[in-house]
């Protein structure tokens, strides 16, 4: 009875509700984005103002920095020394001072600083690609939501398609009441299903507005100022060879990335064998005698015995970590083996349903309405079958959009998870990296 009282009251309310205001938190002001939205448009605004982008440029600087430092000698170390002062008989006072001046330099030696830079240069190195993953992740998750609000968009023309579709069977069937040919509780029946679908339509318009502000998050801003979403969804077509994704796994920028670990990682192992060799300290500077004015040279060389310390554990723990990023490595093909697989299998399933459904059941279903509404207005068809045909009609079309917008998404992961821009009708050209300048 309440689920009746609401459907109802949504049909004499009608669509007017849908326009009613909502209570939102203040925005956060982004980009103003005049017009229609389109997905190149969308890329370069995440580009240029998504904060993680902006961090993980940052952090490429900081290692930068890291690296410049990392080729520094020690600093000189000043020492003054006043010696034989404030004694008996004749040390007393200062008289018969010693004070020395000496400058001190600590000496890596066994290549330290070399193979220290090297690690820095490998830090460099690994902050880039962190960055060019983002700049990935971020293309993905843009044209992905940019894909959903197309989806929601076409979501919500269909909804208004079929609510006017049902609007004009409900006024068919009012018509015949009118006429006295069919009971008028068939009418409350048709009225019913409006509102039903105006529920559709309610969620729909909702939907929409949620992609849209999830889009619009990646360029930093929380409400959505762009007008329309211009574009189409991917035409679901057959996928590149399977022999001809897997020949890409290497050279994934995720695999790439870890070999840049695995440098590094054989990097420390090379540092932290160089601190067996102990740093030399020498010192020189002048000496003064006050007792009798003279000045003298004093140098010296001082060397740490490794008895107690000889870097050993530090040596073994680079070791493990070295073999640790192997292992990753292997785990991470095997993952990404996996995860082509599962993309893979995505985008076939898509194509097979786009196919189905766009040469053989939407065009059926449409046609089975039409037939049922000319039979219902000839009373060769019921009421229920008019909405039967309906809901086929629009399940079916639905379907269709489904499997568009998961060709979409599918298409996404995969360009992701390969690092390349496919050419659907030509398989995998000589394409660019994802996010990098052409």
């Amino acid at each position: 009875m309440r689920l009746l009282k609401c459907l109802l009251t949504l049909v004499v309310v009608g669509p007017a509700s849908l326009g009613a205001a909502t209570h939102q938190e203040t925005p956060v002001p982004g980009p103003f984005v005049p017009g229609d939205l389109s997905l190149a448009t969308a890329l370069e605004l995440a580009t240029n103002h998504n904060p993680a982008l902006a961090a993980a440029g940052y952090q490429v600087e900081a290692a930068d920095a890291r690296m410049a430092q990392a080729g520094r000698w020690a600093n000189p170390e000043l020492e003054f020394d006043v010696e034989n002062f404030g004694g008996r008989d004749d040390l007393r006072g200062f008289e018969s001072t010693e004070s020395t001046l000496l400058i001190s330099q600590s000496l890596q030696i066994g290549g330290k600083i070399k193979r220290g830079r090297k690690v820095a240069e490998s830090d460099v190195a690994i902050a880039g690609r962190d960055r060019e993953s983002v700049v990935l992740d971020v293309r993905a998750l843009t044209t992905a939501a940019f894909y959903s609000v197309l989806t929601a968009q076409e979501r919500l023309a269909l909804s208004r398609e079929l609510l006017d579709l049902a609007q004009t069977f409900a006024d068919t069937v009012d018509a015949r009441v009118e006429a006295g040919k069919v009971s008028p509780v068939e009418a409350t029946r048709a009225k019913m299903e409006v509102a039903a679908v105006r529920v559709h339509l309610i969620r729909a318009t909702r939907a929409l507005e949620v992609a849209r502000v999830r889009l619009s998050s990646m360029w930093g801003a929380s409400n959505a100022d762009f007008r329309h979403a211009a574009g189409k969804l991917p035409r679901p077509v057959d996928r590149p060879a399977w022999s001809e994704l897997r020949g890409l796994v290497e050279s994934t920028p995720d695999m790439r990335a870890l070999g840049h670990q695995l440098e590094r990682s054989e990097r420390v192992v090379a540092l932290e064998k160089s601190f067996r060799i102990p740093d030399l300290t020498v010192a020189a500077g002048p000496r003064r005698f006050s007792e009798t004015g003279d000045s003298a040279w004093v140098a010296g060389i001082s060397l740490p015995l490794p008895v107690f310390d000889s870097n050993r554990g530090a040596r073994r723990a680079a070791e493990f970590e070295l073999e640790s990023t192997r292992r990753n490595i292997e785990a991470a093909r095997v993952g990404i083996e996996t995860g082509l697989v599962s993309v893979v299998q995505r985008l076939d399933a898509a194509v097979e349903i786009a196919s189905s459904m766009k040469t053989e059941v939407v065009p059926a279903a449409t046609s089975a309405l039409e037939a049922v509404e000319i039979g219902y207005t000839e009373g060769k068809f019921g009421f229920l079958d008019v909405i039967d045909a309906q809901r086929t009609l629009f399940d079916a079309r639905s379907l269709l959009l489904d499997s568009a917008a998961e060709y979409a998404l599918a298409k996404v992961d995969l360009e992701r998870l390969i690092g390349l821009e496919l050419d659907a009708a030509e398989g995998i050209p000589s394409s660019t990296m994802v996010g990098e300048s052409k």
